[in-house]
């Protein structure tokens, strides 16, 4: 008989013997001392600041700074990225310059669209085929020994490094808890909820779900030279609201606005890790990790996207993995001198008793039609499902999870079936898939869809995973 993870979530939180006590380092901070806005200066106008190399494809909706070379799309896949979508003319007079693109070394391009914005760049490499692409939409991209860069990466990035290793140092005030599906943030701050664990604890949890006052600050400082969320693998990030009505998985589109503040106020801190690599799970908040190389999917996992920002020495992604304009706009403390990093003990288990995921999801997706590669992808009403019969076949490409009617309850944590690890976006076949939303954002699965419906969305996204000839589309718009 399976039992609903959402009585799993109650059960946990009302055991208050299941939190677990981090123990703090004597020279810890108190989580609310010396809070600060725009903590993290320069970088935190960007939805991608990138101290070295970074390889892209499909779309940023902001920003984007890269302080050695930039690969973007490949037309081999084919793909193609565009920046800037959700860029306003207020967002790009705060930017250095002014420009919705930086690149420090050589930006090799293949359908490379700015939406807003200009750019700039030591070097531009057009890699596209003759006759069959472009390089760079239109003049937009300076390069060149005249037009420097106007970001100073070296000095940004020591500033970075040092708030980072300061911020692990903040003593916890938040609770952790876990059961066999996952682990539970509770904070009661309404100003800030720091927690702090274990990158190998962290990257066993299924489900994550955090329960956090609105309009509050969450730091998540995650210890540990590496972290994976396709270890479990970690199948969806949740939010609970104070009535302890069921969690609600992270979404580009929350109807809950209270959930959309939290996540715009959450960063994840790996103050020590050198790689992190995020499966095709959504990710909400900023991840600032200036000592690592992030990885945004991978083979036979998914693109996956961040709502939020990536901050890193180095980013790479597949094909459709995007991250999308919502930069950190919570409250920090000002961590200038690094302080000695609180060390979190090991979760302990709850008392209570819950089954094993199911083996199989019990999706229920619907089909969003992407379009054919010149006509922009249109939203609407979902629909029936129409799945073709394998996901590599002649069926619809592009499809997703849709999302549910506003204001409808979510679905609760579910671990979905592991992805075939031969349907990688690499080895797909047929037209790249159209985008999912209106303006280029690609396929995204509604704010209330379980984990069951998000797996059906990856093999989707496995079997069509290129850029969508949308950079053509634009270019032919402009």
């Amino acid at each position: 008989m399976r039992m609903r993870t959402s009585a799993a979530v109650a059960a946990v939180l009302a055991v208050t013997g299941a939190t677990l006590a981090w123990v703090p380092a004597a020279s810890a901070a108190p989580a609310g001392a010396d809070c600060v806005t725009n903590p993290l200066g320069t970088a935190g106008l960007y939805a991608e600041f990138v101290e070295k190399d970074s390889v892209r494809h499909s779309d940023s909706e902001g920003a984007v700074a890269v302080g050695g070379d930039a690969t973007f799309g490949d037309p081999k896949q084919p793909s193609g990225f565009s920046i800037g979508h959700k860029l306003t003319g207020a967002d790009l007079a705060e930017l250095p310059g002014g420009h919705s693109l930086v690149v420090g070394g050589t930006l090799y391009a293949n359908q490379v669209v700015l939406d807003n914005g200009t750019g700039v760049a030591g070097r531009v490499v057009d890699r596209s085929t003759p006759g069959q692409g472009f390089g760079v939409d239109g003049g937009k991209v300076a390069e060149g020994a005249s037009p420097t860069s106007p970001i100073d990466f070296g000095k940004e990035f020591a500033s970075l490094r040092a708030l980072s290793t300061g911020w692990a140092g903040v003593a916890a005030n938040g609770t952790v808890a876990k059961d066999g599906l996952g682990l539970f943030f509770t904070g009661t701050d309404a100003k800030l909820n720091v927690f702090a664990v274990a990158a190998e604890d962290l990257q066993k949890a299924g489900a994550l779900t955090f329960k956090v006052p609105a309009g509050s600050s969450t730091l998540v400082n995650v210890l540990g030279s590496s972290y994976d969320m396709s270890t479990a693998p970690t199948y969806g990030v949740y939010y609970q609201g104070a009535d302890g009505t069921a969690p609600v998985v992270d979404d580009y589109a929350l109807a809950n606005g209270d959930f959309e503040g939290i996540r715009s106020r959450m960063l994840w801190n790996f103050p020590q890790a050198e790689s992190v690599k995020k499966n095709y799970t959504s990710w909400p908040g900023t991840i600032l990790a200036p000592n690592a190389k992030v990885e945004m999917g991978g083979q036979g996992i998914g693109p996956g996207h961040v709502n939020g920002s990536v901050i890193a020495e180095e980013l790479v992604t597949v094909p459709g993995a995007e991250t999308h304009q919502m930069n950190f706009s919570g409250c920090l403390p000002k961590a200038t001198t690094p302080e000695e990093v609180v060390t979190p003990k090991p979760p302990t288990p709850t008392e209570t008793s819950v089954p094993s995921p199911p083996a199989t999801p019990e999706p229920t997706p619907t089909e969003r039609d992407g379009g054919t590669p010149e006509t922009p992808a249109v939203t609407g009403t979902p629909e029936t499902p129409e799945t073709s019969e394998t996901p590599g076949g002649t069926g619809t490409p592009g499809t997703s999870a849709s999302p549910s009617a506003p204001g409808e309850t979510a679905g609760t944590p579910e671990a979905p079936a592991t992805p075939d690890a031969s349907e990688t976006p690499d080895g797909a076949t047929g037209a790249p898939a159209p985008s999912a939303t209106p303006e280029g954002d690609l396929a995204t699965t509604g704010s209330s869809v379980g984990p069951g419906a998000i797996a059906a969305a990856v093999a989707a996204l496995l079997a069509g995973g290129g850029f969508l000839a949308f950079a053509k589309r634009r270019r032919r718009a402009s």
